[in-house]
């Protein structure tokens, strides 16, 4: 298959026209899907991980991988050049002829996305999506667990999730209406969207959004951004994979995080 062949069915599961809504509907929001590394060559193998890493890019190259698609784009920002000292991975890719596609925001609030596989992996029961952006596309969700305490449903989540990186704030009382936003996306709008929940799940918490939590009566339960995100990706990988005709798939994992 050719790069842009792929794109397309990455596109039908996670449209990249979602992130432009996405950013649309925020202030100083920014992202960069899509296309970093657009090759014309057959694609024999992509390489499917949540960070075009250093790790994964050498991992990549030496397995004769022809693309690599991301979670967290490649190039964010923009930049002036490709150099071993800045930008290792993404040269290494371009010298090497591996194209890279990276599916950020379109990928988090898809139906079928990151947020969405969040809330199933932490036990979610008829998951509502708690800022809806287009059809059923959207960001957060707010969802009922099966009633537990805090410390076991943090028991619970490492074992999921692969990670014992798991901090629990607010007591250990009982816990059945949760709030989960992937990545780093709770801030003190989504403390006021959470309302009714006992707990919110999310990751890299800011200490004043953690404080303001607790004097409200929120738990609070901080994953790690690799957690609170690989494990969709790669629920993500395993949905799209069968859709590639002749690419030999593979999954790349870090265990640093």
């Amino acid at each position: 298959m050719k790069q842009s062949e792929i794109f397309s069915v990455l596109d039908g599961y996670a449209p990249f026209d979602l992130s432009d809504a996405f950013v649309a509907t925020e202030e100083d929001a920014y992202d960069n899907s899509g296309m970093i590394i657009e090759t014309e060559k057959d694609v024999k193998k992509a390489l499917f991980a949540l960070d075009l890493s250093l790790e994964s890019a050498e991992y990549a190259v030496k397995g004769g991988f022809d693309l690599v698609v991301t979670h967290h784009p490649a190039v964010y920002r923009p930049i002036r050049r490709l150099d071993l000292k800045e930008n290792r991975a993404l040269t290494i890719c371009a010298a090497s002829g591996a194209g890279v596609i990276s599916m950020h925001l379109n990928l988090d609030i898809a139906d079928r996305g990151i947020d969405h596989y969040l809330a199933e992996g932490l036990g979610a029961r008829d998951a509502k999506i708690i800022t809806k952006i287009r059809g059923e596309n959207g960001y957060g969700r707010f969802f009922t667990i099966e009633k537990t305490t805090l410390k076991e449903y943090k028991r619970r989540i490492s074992q999921v999730f692969g990670t014992d990186n798991v901090m629990i704030y607010g007591g250990d009382g009982e816990i059945e209406k949760v709030a989960s936003f992937c990545g780093a996306g709770c801030d003190m709008k989504e403390l006021e969207l959470a309302e009714g929940a006992d707990a919110i799940v999310s990751a890299d918490f800011k200490h004043h959004v953690i404080s303001t939590a607790l004097d409200r009566g929120y738990r609070v339960i901080q994953m790690t951004h690799y957690a609170s995100e690989n494990y969709g990706m790669k629920r993500f990988y395993e949905n799209v994979k069968g859709d590639l005709s002749g690419v030999y798939c593979e999954y790349f994992s870090s265990d640093k995080f």
